[in-house]
């Protein structure tokens, strides 16, 4: 009787052992599954991490470029306001051909996408008579509104002065309307915000009166 329990015993420990083993071979080959799968699409990883890496830093370098060229309104509702009846006239405005090189130059620089539609006035800011050229980005417009229905608006701004030439765009995002600096302007920001925004809202409700057809503002 003992004889035969100890060979049940026996037995036992060897079915087991034997179960113990094939645990530790099954975990072994699905440890080798999993690193040759690591292995395998490791480039694919890398490719994806690459791929995210770059859009998070394209992503992040947009969002500084915006905030550096941003320009805060403290009225924000008047400013809409009068950006909405600028752009109205402005893509309305008369096309004018430049008169010469020099003023081509000078509007494929400043007035991007205006398609010649181009209107100029005058405005004194307390140091004299400073021309303003202002202009939609007719271009953008149309390509957006026959894409997307509702397109986005900008109305480009010049100052022109003996000092020089500064430039503010007025356009619109998924809040509204916004006042951004030109890029060439946006890393020395020659004006404070408060004047900058001043200075936008006087050219946007004088484009509002004198642009468009049949006004001064037109050549």
């Amino acid at each position: 009787m003992t004889e035969d329990l100890d060979k049940q015993h026996a037995i036992e420990r060897q079915k087991t052992l034997r179960a113990g083993l094939w645990l530790v071979a099954l975990l072994l080959v699905l440890g080798a599954l999993f690193f040759a799968y690591r292995f395998v699409t490791a480039p694919v990883r890398m490719a994806q991490d690459t791929t995210e890496s770059a859009v998070e830093t394209v992503s992040e370098t947009a969002t500084k470029v915006l905030s550096v060229r941003h320009v805060e309104v403290a009225s924000g509702r008047r400013f809409s306001r009068l950006a909405d009846k600028a752009h109205a006239v402005l893509i309305t405005h008369p096309v004018s051909a430049p008169d010469g090189m020099g003023e081509r130059t000078f509007r494929a620089a400043n007035l991007r996408g205006a398609q010649d539609k181009v209107c100029t006035f005058s405005l004194d800011f307390g140091a004299g008579p400073v021309e303003v050229f202002a202009a939609s980005d007719n271009d953008g417009f149309a390509t957006n509104r026959a894409m997307a229905g509702e397109a986005e608006r900008q109305v480009r701004l010049v100052f022109v002065s003996e000092a020089g030439s500064l430039g503010l765009n007025a356009q619109t995002d998924a809040d509204g309307w916004a006042l951004l600096w030109r890029r060439r302007n946006a890393a020395s920001k020659p004006l404070d915000d408060a004047t900058a925004a001043k200075r936008a809202m006087d050219a946007l409700a004088e484009a509002a009166n004198v642009c468009g057809p049949d006004k001064p503002g037109n050549p």
